[in-house]
């Protein structure tokens, strides 16, 4: 996708692998029974080693993503990254199968930074989707010039849909907007390619020709655009939920 950033996920559910010079960061883990041949099966076709998976960022614990998060830890050794809140939330989630809960890691404090080789990564804690939910920002190249990634951890209302709940989701989505504003962020990416339109930008990208813009850049704009609907579309779910 970018000289550092490849995706190693399904047609719907994502995962990221960025490439640092000590090593790789997988953001998300996808399902259990996918994550051998889509994460290690992909990176082993893009000429990587899957062995150098240093860590893993489940952005939300559930089953779609942090599924593949013990298959990693105990395969391959890799530290596996969540908040407090989402540690507990896997814990003691009766949706989770206890054969795929990875034993608890490294515990990612709101605006973490995780450094590996020449990249770091900031993590912001976003929760509304989850108790914990993890969005993330962090830099890209293409052809050496820089781009600044904002990810939305957790896009979708299922969680219990009261007006309290809906408003730990409103309150996150106003605060990272001002973290993406800040960062300076131009890229947009999501956990599940139908909420940042990964597949139709995929075929752009294996279209496009030298000069030709990023598909994936949108522009600072866009990406503040994107944190604003979300804080408004779960306003408007707030106002049927009273």
């Amino acid at each position: 996708m970018f000289d550092n950033l490849y995706y190693v996920g399904e047609k719907e559910y994502s995962a990221w692998a960025v490439v640092t010079s000590d090593g790789i960061i997988v953001l998300d883990t996808i399902w259990a029974y996918s994550v051998e041949d889509e994460i290690v099966g992909g990176l082993k076709k893009l000429g990587f080693d899957p062995a150098q998976i240093k860590y893993a960022l489940v952005s939300h614990a559930h089953i779609d993503h942090i599924g593949g998060a013990k298959y990693l830890q105990e395969k391959l050794g890799t530290h596996i990254v969540m908040s407090a809140a989402d540690w507990d939330f896997a814990e003691q989630s009766p949706r989770l199968p206890a054969d795929i809960k990875p034993r608890r890691d490294v515990v990612a404090p709101d605006g973490y930074k995780l450094a590996l080789g020449d990249t770091t990564l900031s993590f912001h804690l976003t929760p509304g989707h989850t108790p914990g939910t993890i969005s993330t920002i962090f830099t890209v190249k293409d052809g050496g010039r820089a781009h600044t990634v904002a990810t939305w951890g957790g896009t979708a209302f299922n969680f219990q849909p009261t007006p309290q709940a809906f408003q730990v989701y409103i309150d996150s989505a106003v605060k990272y907007q001002d973290v993406v504003k800040q960062a300076g962020a131009d890229v947009i990416l999501s956990n599940h390619t139908i909420f940042d339109g990964s597949l139709k930008k995929f075929a752009a990208l294996a279209m496009r020709k030298p000069g030709d813009p990023h598909p994936f850049v949108v522009g600072q704009d866009s990406v503040q655009r994107y944190v604003k609907v979300a804080e408004e579309c779960a306003r408007a779910q707030q106002l049927q939920s009273k």
